[in-house]
Parts: C-alpha cells; structure tokens; sequence
C-alpha cells in the first residue's frame, strides 16, 4: 500500500535540530557519570535525572497541547498526559527513599511508556512518531548507560 505525500513529508529542518539537540544535555550527563571523575559523577546524575523530568514533562505536555486543539478535548488523554510530568516529579523526589538505579529505571520506563503510547495513538503531524522515536532511543540510550554504572555502585 502508498502512502501518501503527507505521510512521508520530513520533519521541518527546524524541528530536527532542535529535536536533536534536546538529547545532547542526556549524553553530556551521562557520560559524566559513567566516565567522569568522581567529583562529577554526584552532580551529573542529578542534572540528567532533573533534565529527564523536564524532557518528560514537556512530552506530556506536547500530547495535552495536541489534545486542547480538539474541539472536544478528551478527558483520559488530559488526564493520561498530565500523568506523566506528575511520575517524573515523583521520581525526582524519590531520591529521598529510591537509590538512583530505580530513578533512572522509572524514567526509562516513563520515556518507553510515552513513546509507545505517542507512536501507537498517533496524533499531529504524520513526521512526529519517526522523531519521538529518535528522541526517546537518545534518552534511553543514555539513561541505559547510567542505570549500567548506577547498578555497579557501593
């Protein structure tokens, strides 16, 4: 079956470099706390992990912004994606009683949740699923990465 032009029109150039550049903050971070010196590695967890929730949020966001622009917005997909910035503010609270590897664990687990909800339920412009799907293996690559030497720590 073929698709039609719509479906195969590229993000705009615009998009892309900015969607990209959303990730350099998590491979920064990352690869300070895996192969930084030890006087980085404390801090670099904390911005990944406030950065991983900023990105969270602002992904939830992007889903209520879509939903809104309906004439009859639906309160499940409100609500569904209001949940998200809410667990990754939990998550970054949860430093108090969670060690890091089950913080960087839930933020994997809220990024693949809202990508596969964003790519399964798609709405918006039909280059958005190819992006959110680049966007979310950049984070999880890099919070792979930082779970991996969380795991190996006294």
């Amino acid at each position: 079956m073929s698709q039609s032009a719509e479906e195969r029109a590229p993000a705009p150039p615009a998009v892309w470099v900015l969607g990209l550049s959303t990730l350099i903050p998590f491979f920064v971070t990352s690869a300070l706390f895996c192969y930084g010196p030890e006087s980085v590695q404390n801090g670099s967890l904390t911005a990944m992990l406030a950065y991983a929730a900023a990105m969270v949020s602002y992904f939830g966001g992007v889903r209520t912004g879509l939903e809104i622009e309906n004439p009859s917005p639906r309160w499940s997909v409100l609500g569904i994606s209001l949940l998200f910035p809410l667990a990754a503010f939990g998550l970054l609270l949860g430093e108090l009683m969670f060690e890091p590897a089950w913080q960087l664990s839930g933020f994997l687990l809220l990024f693949l949740l809202q990508w596969l909800w964003d790519v399964t339920n798609h709405e918006g412009p039909a280059w958005r699923p190819r992006m959110r799907t680049l966007m979310t293996a950049g984070a999880a690559v890099s919070l792979a990465f930082a779970l991996e030497q969380a795991l190996h720590m006294p």
